[in-house]
């Protein structure tokens, strides 16, 4: 339990860590963090799907979408507070293992851990577009009703 705990709160840390490195200042640092902590501890949630494309897809629409709702809230453009994090969703640990297993011409294994990163970094861009689409539809819905 206290593992979960620390995961959830380091991927709070990162968000702000990268926050700060995109220049995102005073009050509003806090929205990567919690945005951190929230969309972590959804990814952790997820687990028993037992597929981390799956668990990376749900997880990027629910970040997206509290990103989207929260910088109209704030009046800054989303990807001030996306860009910071969705990094922690990014699948660094596969994409080293591919490179690895290539490094030594384990041909089998680059091409199973190449796939997963690939599919991992498809499932970030669908759950990022399916939300930013969704919102853009929604708006001008709202806008044609009016």
């Amino acid at each position: 339990m206290i593992e979960y705990f620390i995961q959830i709160l380091t991927a709070g840390i990162a968000s702000f860590g990268f926050a700060v490195l995109y220049n995102v200042k005073g009050k509003r640092l806090i929205i990567p963090f919690v945005g951190g902590i929230l969309s972590w501890t959804l990814y952790l949630i997820l687990m028993f799907l037992n597929n981390e494309v799956l668990q990376c897809l749900f997880t990027t629409m629910f970040l997206a979408l509290y990103t989207e709702i929260v910088a109209r809230i704030v009046k800054t453009p989303t990807t001030t507070f996306l860009v910071p994090n969705i990094i922690i969703l990014i699948p660094g640990g596969s994409l080293y293992y591919a490179i690895s297993y290539a490094i030594r011409s384990d041909w089998l294994n680059f091409i199973l851990k190449g796939k997963e990163t690939i599919f991992i970094a498809a499932a970030i861009a669908a759950g990022i577009m399916i939300v930013s689409s969704s919102i853009k539809i929604i708006y001008k819905i709202k806008k044609i009703a009016l």
